[in-house]
């Protein structure tokens, strides 16, 4: 499978040192300003770097905020401050790793791409190597050597490795998803062209458009219905009707049309910009899940976000069952809200459940929650009286919730 089993971040914004060992759906909590969204966009600068280099207009596709370089550097007290940061993603056969120089701009002091632990390109303050050939030209200090490998290995044919690097390439597709209620309801813009329905939800009609009219449909978007029951239809549509749409908002382009179950049959349409926020937010998630443009690894900031608790919990064993047919995608979600826990199955080796919290030193820590080995799923019940997670959270028995003065 395509997922990243470990991530390793070292000296980058609020995290010091941290080491995580994820499945594939991987779920954080945690209080505000814990360092959640970091976690997000250490995974954001690794897929960056893949595509040839660290800069700005790379972030900004895949959802990270463009903070100046010092930021991403850690600054704690009684730490020595380094103008380095360390990040790696081991994909079990394949990994990769980076040095980065983040006082000034993004500069390379290493790199290395390993298969099976063998590293099979990498560079140093001595050099460029791929495949033990010293890479001919010198390799630029804000060029990332994953392109040279992959041209490379596009030449030499008679490389009989199985798509040795189809991981990283998977990597290299990754965003933050953060779905906002404006622009899904189509009255602002959506910044970002990232396939198939942009970072914040502005094309998602067009997404949804090409899903509705594609022959092999997943199946799994009419799920939409059971976790709605007030829609009997959905549709997208080019047309405007003016009793739908008051002359106060200006609406244009594809736009996703309800049709209400309840209301009288000759007046029961309703356009985005009107129908609940759980509506656009929960076709939101079905659409980035299962059309065939979207990455196979990516994150979902707050995906509790303007959602009932009741429909977070749905929506995530929605999700659950999405991914079960789905091995190479890889889904990374934060959450506030302790429903979103109860989807999870804590003895599925393919559910990670992360409390992230910051410690004595400020430092962001990842502590994932599992049962002890030896414990079976009726033990790990009977010690908890038969209490949901969200519940077993919520009691403060998990940490990961504020402590107060």
């Amino acid at each position: 499978m395509s997922i990243i089993n470990k991530l390793v971040i070292k000296g980058f914004k609020s995290i010091w040192q941290d080491t995580l060992d994820l499945g594939q759906m991987n779920v954080f909590i945690g209080t505000n300003g814990a360092g959640k969204s970091n976690l997000l966009e250490a995974i954001a600068m690794l897929s960056s770097s893949l595509e040839g280099g660290i800069d700005y207009e790379k972030l900004q596709k895949r959802g990270a905020r463009l903070s100046s370089s010092a930021i991403f550097r850690s600054a704690f007290r009684n730490k020595n401050r380094t103008s380095a940061l360390q990040l790696m993603a081991d994909f079990g056969d394949i990994s990769y790793s980076m040095d980065v120089n983040a006082a000034d701009g993004f500069r390379y002091l290493a790199e290395s791409v390993k298969l099976n632990g063998k590293a099979i390109a990498g560079r140093s303050n001595k050099g460029a190597r791929i495949y033990n050939s010293p890479l001919q030209s010198k390799l630029d200090n804000t060029k990332s050597i994953f392109p040279y490998l992959d041209a490379f290995k596009t030449i030499n044919s008679n490389l009989d490795e199985e798509d040795i690097l189809a991981p990283l390439t998977s990597l290299m597709d990754y965003a933050i998803f953060a779905p906002t209620t404006p622009i899904l309801r189509g009255v602002e813009t959506d910044s970002s062209a990232k396939d198939p329905l942009g970072l914040y939800g502005g094309r998602l009609a067009e997404a949804l458009t090409e899903m509705l009219r594609a022959k092999d449909r997943d199946p799994e978007l009419l799920s939409f219905f059971r976790l709605l029951n007030w829609v009997q239809s959905f549709t997208t549509t080019d047309e405007t009707d003016p009793e739908l749409i008051s002359g106060q908002i200006n609406i244009s382009g594809r736009k996703i049309r309800y049709q209400d179950k309840f209301m009288k049959t000759n007046f029961n349409k309703l356009y985005a910009y009107d129908v609940s926020e759980g509506a656009l937010y929960v076709i939101f998630m079905l659409v980035l899940l299962t059309h065939k443009k979207s990455p196979n690894i990516f994150s979902l900031d707050n995906i509790d976000t303007a959602l009932n608790p009741g429909l977070v919990r749905d929506l995530m064993a929605q999700v659950v069952r999405i991914l079960k047919k789905n091995p190479n995608k890889q889904v990374f979600l934060t959450t506030h809200n302790p429903s979103t826990l109860d989807a999870l199955d804590l003895f599925d080796p393919s559910h990670r459940l992360f409390v992230v919290e910051r410690d004595k030193d400020g430092h962001t820590k990842s502590r994932r929650i599992m049962p002890p080995s030896d414990m079976t799923k009726e033990q790990w019940e009977s010690q908890f009286f038969g209490m949901k997670l969200s519940e077993i959270w919520l009691s403060g028995a998990i940490g990961g919730l504020p402590t107060g003065f």
